[in-house]
């Protein structure tokens, strides 16, 4: 009679464990729907450049403007900023879209420039509309910046949805001085 007994526990133990795998099943199958399968990516044409820039470097009005040109055949929505302020450093670490003071949205580590992909080819971004007020940064008040990197994004439609595009291959970056 104990040896049933034993049986029967096995058993319920061995459908709780395939249930699980089965519900496991089905939430993995559920959840590899959200993640694209390919990286979101520009197509080739998409550029950027710095064509002139007002670094103030002075501990009272620490701040940084710069022209933005599209020169590439497709059009933008915005762009990642980084800087760094080591010279030996190789990738610019600090995230300045914080401190973005112009137009338009900083949105989580970006700059939008509008809604959509509003900057065409061709087109400049003013000098004014490109500001950053960096006298409340804490990692600049160890020294003034050296290297600025501008990384262009833009929307790309993904399964009939509009998303952001990060253009890692147009990536630009120019050496800073104080002016």
């Amino acid at each position: 009679m104990k040896n049933k007994r034993g049986v029967s526990e096995i058993i319920g133990y061995v459908l709780l464990i395939a249930i699980v795998v089965v519900i496991s099943i089905f939430v993995y199958q559920w959840l590899k729907s959200y993640v694209p399968q390919s990286a979101l990516t520009c197509p080739d044409g998409t550029a950027v450049s710095i064509s002139n820039y007002k670094y103030n470097c002075a501990a009272n009005a620490n701040n940084l403007s710069f022209t933005l040109s599209n020169d590439g055949t497709f059009s933008i929505a915005g762009y990642f900023i980084h800087a760094s302020n080591n010279s030996n450093q190789t990738i610019a670490t600090i995230d300045l879209s914080n401190y973005y003071t112009g137009p338009g949205d900083n949105g989580g580590g970006s700059i939008l420039l509008g809604a959509g992909n509003n900057l065409e080819p061709g087109q400049d971004e003013g000098i004014g509309r490109n500001t950053f007020n960096l006298s409340m940064t804490p990692a600049i008040k160890t020294g003034t910046l050296t290297e600025l990197e501008v990384i262009p994004i833009r929307y790309v439609e993904y399964n009939g949805k509009q998303r952001v595009a990060n253009c890692g291959n147009a990536k630009i970056s120019i050496s800073l001085s104080c002016n």
